[in-house]
């Protein structure tokens, strides 16, 4: 009796990054994804049982990656929320257009699907609950609303932002949060 095989989850979440980053997450399909991955669709359909789970699987990998990121923006002992949206902010100013780009599609996909959006909602509700209700928690919501904004029309390419404008728009949005923190 032979060994049963098994499929590697992060496998054939690379698979599907690698559709959505080339094709956008309109063109995700199992049989791409099983065909990149060099599995069956049933392989994937094992470790995913829908297209939604598969992208908020792909989101919520994609959230911790940027978690990582944004914690390497952080000053050392620095972890106040002041010091947590700055390094957040500096963290989206480093992304890339290609990252933006799929990181965007697979939100404005995951957004259709109400049931497996909780990850994200739960996240953006947590973020801007977080904001005091003074002239500095507004001043603070703003800013990580323009953050936030600008990513999705660079990533969702509704707005053409080259290079030398991202970095002026963000700029301008640490120049909003002040030098209080």
């Amino acid at each position: 009796m032979g060994r049963k095989r098994t499929i590697d989850r992060d496998v054939i979440l690379n698979a599907a990054e690698e559709v959505v980053s080339e094709a956008g997450a309109g063109q995700l399909t199992f049989d791409a994804v099983a065909e990149r991955a060099g599995v069956s669709k049933g392989g994937v359909l094992y470790c995913f049982p829908s297209k939604p789970a598969l992208i908020a699987a792909m989101t919520e990998r994609d959230l911790r990656r940027f978690e990582r990121e944004v914690a390497a923006h952080l000053p050392e002992g620095a972890d106040d929320a002041g010091a947590q949206l700055r390094a957040r902010i500096q963290a989206t100013h480093a992304e890339t257009a290609a990252m933006a780009a799929r990181a965007a599609s697979l939100m404005a996909a995951l957004v259709e699907t109400k049931d497996e959006a909780g990850i994200l909602r739960e996240d953006y509700e947590g973020r801007l609950d977080a904001f005091e209700d003074d002239a500095a928690g507004r001043r603070k919501r703003l800013a990580f609303l323009a953050c936030e904004g600008a990513f999705m029309l660079r990533g969702l390419g509704i707005a053409r932002i080259d290079d030398a404008r991202w970095d002026a728009i963000f700029a301008d949005i640490l120049e909003l949060l002040g030098t209080e923190e």
